[in-house]
């Protein structure tokens, strides 16, 4: 769901300066699915998915690192409109950032409530975005990533809009509450197997270094994704997914690895 998706920033990719933007959703494993097609479905029972990546791009950042990952999701929604999930990824980012530390997983928790009518979704819900595991001191010391969020989100027919909204520190950058991620979605069912999507977002950090004075904005990229996605029998799909940003190389590269830059991804998903 997350998609969320981490972001990781500063001259030399430093923990003092991390920045990352959780997600649920948008840019998760699966946009198209995500706040898309299986949104849709009023289910009154859990459900879920479990996902299998090439390459973990969130919010056109690579939270994998170029390596595959795996992704849980579980949820359930009521015929009330209220619903809550849990969705868990596996990440490669934080050891980099945190030299020493051992985090291996992100975990996304959310509660909210969802009004369908005809066309129309809106959506809104509260997050907490943690990434559980062992920190090594660090420094200069640096905050850990954990962040909460409130979400909006409208969807008519195939179009949509969502907003992350930092109610914390985002993401381990300091004095940085009030960043928020919009995105802008895109897409269109051809038959009853094949959906092809598009998405533009803008990350927007506030505030300023306490330390430095340097201002949180430094970091502000557009990102895009296009994808097509396939579905297949037994509750499969399979997408292929594209990603790029405006993202400064400099400010978002770790041990050589762009993780803002042009990515490609292949996602098989499995509902259930």
């Amino acid at each position: 769901m997350t998609v969320l998706t981490s972001v990781v920033h500063g001259p030399i990719m430093k923990p003092a300066s991390l920045s990352r933007v959780a997600l649920p959703l948008v840019f998760a494993i699966c946009a198209l699915y995500a706040d898309g097609v299986k949104a849709e479905s009023d289910l009154d029972r859990p459900s879920g998915y479990v996902a299998l990546m090439s390459n973990y791009v969130g919010r056109g950042l690579s939270q994998s690192v170029g390596n595959p990952s795996v992704q849980v999701e579980v949820n359930y929604y009521a015929s009330s409109g209220w619903y809550a999930g849990l969705d868990v990824t596996t990440i490669n980012w934080v050891d980099k950032v945190y030299p020493g530390s051992s985090v291996h997983f992100e975990l996304d928790a959310y509660a909210g409530y969802r009004w369908i009518r005809g066309d129309w979704m809106v959506r809104g819900y509260a997050m907490r975005v943690e990434f559980p595991g062992h920190y090594a001191p660090q420094n200069p010391p640096a905050q850990e990533p954990g962040t909460n969020e409130l979400v909006g989100f409208v969807g008519w027919r195939g179009l949509s809009a969502k907003l992350n909204y930092a109610v914390s520190d985002s993401y381990g950058t300091p004095n940085s509450r009030g960043s928020y991620y919009f995105d802008l979605g895109a897409g269109h069912g051809f038959g009853e197997k094949w959906y092809l999507g598009a998405h533009v977002a803008r990350k927007q950090p506030k505030g300023r270094n306490p330390q430095t004075g340097v201002p949180n904005d430094r970091t502000a990229y557009t990102a895009y994704k296009v994808g097509l996605t396939r579905t297949l029998p037994r509750d499969f799909s399979v997408s292929l997914e594209q990603t790029w940003t405006t993202a400064e190389p400099e400010l978002y590269t770790l041990d050589g690895y762009r993780v803002a830059g042009s990515h490609f991804a292949v996602v098989v998903l499995k509902t259930f």
